[in-house]
C-alpha cells in the first residue's frame, strides 16, 4: 500500500500549502480524510492549516489530538500557546508555553513567546527575564531582540548588568541625564547626546537590526486602531469612536526639525499625557516626509493642545512646520469627504450613522471576550532618550540620507547604515525627493 506522504493528493495538499492556499489546501485535505479518518498525517495538517487559518479553536482541537504521538512535542505546545494568546487566554498560552520549555529548555521560541504573554498582562520582569533567555539561547532570535529593547521604554531594570542591551541603554539614558541642563532644540546639544550614543551602539557586539522608523510617546489608553481599520476595511464604514477621534498634525521641513520635535514631545506635560509620535512616512504616495501627530479626545482639548504646542515650538526655534488640526485618519477622507472638513466650533457637518452600530456588533463579537485576569495592561511610556529612540533617530538619519536632506549632518556626523530603509524607498525616490522642504 503506498504511504500517504508519497500520494498524489498529499503533494498537491503540499503544494497549497507552500502557495499559501490554505482554503484549497483544507479542501483537499477534508477529501483525503475521507479515506485515513484518523491518520496521524492528516491530522497533522489539519492542525497546520487550520492554524494558518487563523481558525484557533479548531488548531487547538487537532493539536491536542496529535500531541501524544508527537515526539517533539515542545512544537506542539507553542503553537497550542500561540492559539491560545489569540483568543485571548493569556494565563493558559503561559502555562503551554512552560509546557514547551519543559519538553525543550533550548526552544528560544517558547521564551520569546512567554515573554511576549508576560508583556500583554504586564508582568514586565518576567517578560524580560524570558526575552533575556531566549537571546541567551539563540542571539539572533531578532523577536526577542526586539521585545526586549521595546520593553525597556517602559520599565527600566534595576540591575542594568542582566543583558548588554539593558546596559547599553542605561549608558544612552545616562548621556541625556548628564545633559540634562542643556535645551535639547539646541543643534549642537542634540549632536553631543546622538552622536555618544550611536558611538556606543556601534562598539555593540553585534549589528542591531531594528525595523522601527516611529517613536511613540504613549500613556495607559487604548486607542484600538486596529478594531477600528478592521471595520473601515471591512465595511467602509466609519467606526463611532473615531467621530471623536481629533489629532494634530505637523509636518516638518527635515529631519533635524523631526528629532528637535522629539526632544519637545519628550518634556511635553499635557494634562492628560496624550499619546504623541514622530515619524518619518514611508506610505507610498502619501505627502511629506517628517510628521508628528498627537491625539485628542475631542476639537475642544485639541484645540487648547494646538495653541500648547504651536508656541512651544516656535520658542524651540523651529521654523519649517505646517501645524493643522484633523478629524480621525486621513484613509477615511476618500469615501467620506465630509469627514475631512472640520468645525472648529465643534459641530460637524457629517454625523455617525447609527445604523452602522450593528455592524461595528459583528466586528466585536469576533472577538474573544477575556477575563479579568487576561486583559491587556497598557503602561505609559518612559521619559528620557532609550535605546529604542536612538535606533530610530538612526533609521531617520538614513532615510534623509537616501532622499537628499543633508541637514541631518549639523546633528550627527555619524550614523550607522540600514539598508532596510533604502530597499523600501526604492519605488518612491522621486515622490520623497519632490516632497522635501530645505
Amino acid at each position: 500500500m503506498i504511504k500517504i506522504e508519497n500520494s498524489k493528493k498529499f503533494q498537491e495538499i503540499v503544494r497549497d500549502i507552500k502557495k499559501k492556499d490554505f482554503n484549497k489546501a483544507l479542501e483537499r485535505t477534508k477529501y483525503l480524510s475521507q479515506n485515513y479518518p484518523k491518520n496521524n498525517t492528516i491530522l497533522k495538517l489539519f492542525a497546520s492549516i487550520y492554524f494558518n487559518l487563523s481558525d484557533w479553536k479548531k488548531a487547538i482541537e487537532y493539536y491536542e489530538e496529535i500531541l501524544f504521538e508527537e515526539k517533539d512535542k515542545f512544537k506542539i505546545y507553542t503553537n497550542i500557546g500561540v492559539a491560545l494568546f489569540k483568543l485571548g487566554k493569556i494565563n493558559h498560552s503561559i502555562k503551554l508555553y512552560e509546557e514547551a520549555i519543559k519538553n525543550n529548555p533550548g526552544f528560544d521560541l517558547a521564551y520569546n513567546n512567554l515573554g511576549i504573554s508576560y508583556l500583554e498582562i504586564a508582568i514586565f520582569d518576567k517578560a524580560i527575564e524570558n526575552f533575556i533567555y531566549a537571546l541567551k539561547l539563540n542571539e539572533t532570535n531578532l523577536s526577542a531582540e526586539k521585545n526586549l529593547i521595546n520593553i525597556l521604554t517602559l520599565i527600566k531594570p534595576h540591575n542594568k548588568n542582566k543583558h548588554a542591551l539593558i546596559e547599553l541603554d542605561y549608558r544612552i539614558s545616562k548621556i541625556e541625564n548628564d545633559n540634562l541642563d542643556l535645551e535639547f532644540f539646541d543643534e549642537k546639544k542634540i549632536k553631543i547626546i546622538l552622536e555618544e550614543s550611536l558611538q556606543l551602539i556601534s562598539k555593540f557586539k553585534k549589528k542591531l537590526f531594528f525595523g522601527e522608523t516611529q517613536i511613540f510617546r504613549k500613556n495607559s489608553k487604548n486607542l484600538n486602531c486596529a478594531r477600528h481599520f478592521k471595520i473601515f476595511n471591512k465595511f467602509n464604514i466609519i467606526p463611532k469612536f473615531c467621530f471623536g477621534c481629533y489629532k494634530i498634525q505637523i509636518n516638518l521641513g527635515n529631519v533635524v526639525e523631526l528629532i528637535k520635535l522629539f526632544f519637545i514631545f519628550d518634556n511635553l506635560n499635557l494634562k492628560n499625557n496624550n499619546i504623541r509620535k514622530c515619524m518619518i512616512e514611508m506610505r507610498n504616495q502619501i505627502k511629506g516626509n517628517y510628521k508628528g501627530y498627537i491625539y485628542c479626545e475631542g476639537i475642544y482639548e485639541a484645540k487648547e493642545i494646538f495653541n500648547i504646542i504651536k508656541n512651544r515650538m516656535i520658542n524651540s526655534n523651529l521654523n519649517k512646520f505646517e501645524i493643522s488640526i484633523k478629524h480621525g485618519c486621513s484613509e477615511f477622507y476618500k469615501p467620506y469627504p465630509q469627514f475631512e472638513k472640520i468645525d472648529l466650533n465643534g459641530d460637524q457637518k457629517m454625523k455617525y450613522n447609527p445604523i452602522w452600530q450593528n455592524k461595528e456588533i459583528l466586528i466585536d463579537q469576533e472577538e474573544p471576550e477575556r477575563l479579568e485576569i487576561d486583559k491587556k495592561i497598557l503602561k505609559e511610556s518612559l521619559k528620557g532618550i532609550s535605546l529604542s529612540d536612538v535606533l530610530v533617530i538612526n533609521n531617520w538619519l538614513n532615510y534623509a540620507d537616501i532622499i537628499g536632506d543633508y541637514s541631518y549632518k549639523k546633528i550627527s556626523s555619524k550614523k550607522i547604515d540600514m539598508p532596510f530603509i533604502k530597499k523600501f524607498l526604492i519605488n518612491q525616490l522621486d515622490f520623497r525627493k519632490e516632497n522635501l522642504v530645505l
